[in-house]
């Protein structure tokens, strides 16, 4: 019998660029899979653009050109590379944050709320000068004790909530600290290169005691960092990760969870997050053991298991450099997501905690459009603050609002792209005839006048199982107000092994709820 191939053919999907592309080579950049519970709906799987960016403050000296309905071209990338935001906190009573730009820490105040589709602004004070200009900065506060500490590794800062007081930590029992956690008054931190952890002292105060200190030592990997979770103390080594407590000792508050110890460590101390699926909190870091490493492992319970598929570990293990890696976690409608920076390997990798395994993974990217290449995610760190989910640009110093109701990156471009499914006839392998490929965008969302006002969607084929593109076709995606447009490219030749890539850069809506393919074969 004939092959005839009629309807959707796996276009919705997620990252599997396999090790061996001719088994699969889809890709999934700046796109996320959406699953209606609904029977019902027109398709059950569907794919939506990732959020774009709106700058709400900067750093003196620092910025985004911004996107204005007028714009016939796209900014040239930014000439500020040397202000990076390194860290972000929001301080109790959540009207105030500490914000670490480049050397400087700021103090955050709104100006105008937001929301998930209206931009809010921030004013920034200086408050104080780090010792450093570069690498993240962790940053936790005591509430009632009324200070926040700030660690950025051989450093550590007090800021006094109520006189705006910044100082350097000199007291001789500081041994510096890369991470920084908070439990029943104590901070904790981690003596870098070492397995020794230690506090404060005493219980919510800002002095140090060389003896309150305490060793991961359950193996002999050294400590990585420290991060707190459900009340209990998580102590993250090279190789291994051991659970304490605060048991309220005399002479150490915290005591070790015996028979809890994971067979997992950490690759990267910055990728460390808090991640929380179906009522279950937990965390997510890269992970490293001595079987292996480039693995992204999130927790449940006591328990540890590896979410990273086969395709993004096997990217993962590309890098030449992972151990500088950055997480945050951050909630997108119900979405649940990871964000995992490669700062060097220029790569963002996303991680979808809501979604099956074969859904659950995704790039996230900026793009240069002079030069023609993509680039890690613009963002560096994240807070939830004034109604909105806030993130730090790695170079220029600005604050963004993170938002799926804007198509840029406040002035550049977002190139969306889904490398589809191969197609090909299981059948017999022999040719197969492409008549058409229809996309089921969102239609008639063009923007009124300049970049989006006719937005086009390109289709690119590649009829050797994704290795030699072909010349890409444009199709309408319609202009504003053309509700009834179809996205349809017809007579696109024979192929063996055909893969069809969707590329979309105009700042208009580019979801997708699905696709319509009509193949023939013998």
């Amino acid at each position: 019998m004939p092959l005839q191939l009629f309807g959707d053919f796996g276009f919705v999907g997620a990252e599997d660029n396999t090790a061996n592309p001719f088994q699969d080579s889809q890709q999934c950049i700046n796109y996320f899979a959406e699953l209606s519970p609904s029977k019902s709906a027109k398709e059950i799987g569907s794919l939506l653009g990732t959020p774009g960016l709106i700058q709400v403050a900067a750093a003196p000296g620092g910025g985004a050109p911004g996107f204005s309905s007028s714009m016939t071209a796209w900014p040239q990338p930014s000439a500020v590379t040397n202000l990076p935001v390194r860290g972000m906190w929001v301080l109790p009573g959540r009207t105030q944050a500490l914000v670490v730009i480049g050397n400087t820490c700021y103090l955050a105040t709104i100006l105008v709320y937001g929301s998930l589709t209206t931009p809010g602004s921030l004013n920034l004070a200086k408050v104080g000068t780090l010792n450093s200009a570069s690498g993240p900065v962790n940053i936790r506060d005591n509430d009632i004790g009324g200070f926040a500490v700030l660690v950025d590794g051989p450093n550590g800062y007090f800021y006094n909530i109520q006189t705006q007081a910044f100082t350097l930590i000199t007291d001789p029992a500081w041994l510096g600290s890369n991470t920084v956690a908070f439990i029943d008054g104590w901070w904790v931190f981690n003596q870098p290169g070492t397995q020794e952890f230690y506090t404060n002292f005493p219980q919510y105060g800002e002095a140090f005691s060389g003896s309150y200190f305490a060793l991961k030592d359950a193996f002999s990997d050294k400590l990585m960092g420290v991060v707190e979770n459900k009340e209990e103390l998580w102590l993250l080594g090279e190789m291994t990760t051991e659970i304490w407590y605060d048991a309220g000792g005399t002479y150490f508050p915290f005591q070790r969870l015996v028979g809890t110890m994971l067979q997992i460590g950490c690759k990267a101390v910055y990728s460390i997050s808090k991640l929380m699926t179906q009522g279950q909190d937990g965390l997510i870091w890269l992970g490293r053991n001595e079987r292996g490493e480039n693995v992204v492992v999130r927790t449940r319970g006591f328990t540890a298991e590896v979410v990273s598929t086969p395709a993004v570990s096997y990217a993962l293990s590309q890098y030449v450099t992972t151990s500088d890696a950055i997480g945050y976690t951050y909630q997108e409608g119900t979405h649940e997501f990871y964000v995992l920076l490669l700062p060097t390997a220029d790569a963002t990798w996303v991680y979808d905690a809501t979604m099956p395994p074969p859904l659950a993974w995704h790039q996230r990217l900026s793009y240069d459009p002079y030069a023609a290449l993509f680039h890690r995610h613009r963002s560096n760190c994240y807070m939830n603050f004034g109604g909105m989910r806030i993130v730090g640009d790695y170079q220029n110093g600005a604050l963004y609002q993170l938002t799926r109701a804007v198509q840029n990156d406040a002035g550049w471009p977002i190139l969306s792209r889904r490398r589809a499914p191969i197609i090909w006839n299981k059948e017999n392998r022999e040719r197969v005839f492409i008549s058409s490929l229809q996309v089921d965008f969102s239609p008639g969302q063009g923007n009124s006048s300049g970049l989006g006002s006719n937005p086009q969607a390109s289709l690119t084929l590649f009829k050797d199982y994704g290795k030699t593109p072909g010349n890409p076709v444009q199709a309408p995606m319609g202009q504003i107000g053309n509700y009834m447009n179809r996205c349809i490219w017809r007579k696109l030749g024979f192929s063996r092994g055909a893969v069809a890539q969707i590329d979309v850069i105009d700042p208009v809506n580019r979801d997708i709820v699905g696709s319509t393919l009509r193949a023939f074969g013998p």
